[in-house]
């Protein structure tokens, strides 16, 4: 029995260490399978460019962006290039400064429909109610397109240090406002899931760089965080819709 128990540790010791073989390095994560491409999750800071309206005000903490996707590579010609195409899917949180805003959509027609800043009042939270947090929420499924330039071409998605630009193109999934408050020493939530004329469709560019399976990005919205001509009104003379545009920057790790 002892040997027997002795001959299948060594059939079995030699089974892992042939499976070990077949996974390759390629980040500093740990072992992978034998798979082209990333599976990538991304950690940012939202921010709002060509804001002006003070109710959209954002704080300077809560507003997260996470991301996952993949993206498949193809080198160009052997050379230090590589065309990247992939999808992902992402969820932004944008927080108002203010504890006392949320979203709130205008009825009427889909040609008069338009989002405003609501005050949180008691008919939301209650007479002894206070509001804790304020945020909302924009979701897409996008697809991005980037190029890379790998320092050493023998490394190209295999780890290499690399810089990439390129761009994307997403459609919305769904929005969603969120109001934490505490009321008669309980805390409680509010949740509203609309698309509160968030943009149907974002694009913009993006700029990365890493190594390793590790990476920092920065990216730039053309496109408004709502639809031209229905999102809140600015603090012109004359208000008008603003034209506000998210930006976003963080670090992202490979999966695989």
């Amino acid at each position: 029995m002892k040997k027997l128990f002795i001959s299948a540790l060594i059939i079995l010791t030699f089974k892992v260490s042939v499976q070990a073989q077949n996974l390759q390095e390629k980040n500093s994560f740990g072992p992978r399978p034998n798979l082209k491409g990333d599976l990538t999750l991304s950690f940012g800071l939202n921010m709002l460019y060509n804001n002006d309206v003070d109710d959209l005000n954002l704080r300077t903490v809560g507003n997260n962006s996470f991301k996952i996707g993949y993206m498949y590579p193809v080198q160009i010609a052997n050379s230090n290039f590589s065309f990247n195409a992939g999808f992902n899917f992402s969820f932004d949180k944008f927080a108002f400064d203010g504890d006392s805003t949320t979203l709130a959509v205008v009825s009427g027609t889909d040609e008069l429909r338009n989002v405003r800043l609501q005050t949180i009042g008691e008919d939301l939270v209650g007479e002894n109610g206070f509001v804790e947090k304020s945020k909302f929420e924009a979701n897409y499924v996008n697809i991005p397109l980037e190029f890379r330039y790998y320092f050493n071409k023998n490394k190209v998605d295999n780890g290499g240090l690399f810089l990439a630009a390129g761009g994307s193109i997403g459609y919305l999934i769904n929005g969603k406002t969120k109001i934490k408050y505490v009321e008669n020493e309980q805390t409680k939530k509010i949740k509203q899931k609309e698309n509160f004329e968030l943009n149907q469709f974002r694009y913009g560019a993006h700029f990365r760089i890493g190594i390793a399976g590790f990476g920092a990005h920065f990216e730039y919205d053309f496109s408004e965080l709502f639809n031209p001509g229905r999102g809140p009104l600015n603090n012109a003379e004359v208000p008008v819709a603003t034209q506000t545009a998210p930006f976003r920057f963080g670090l992202s790790f490979n999966l695989f």
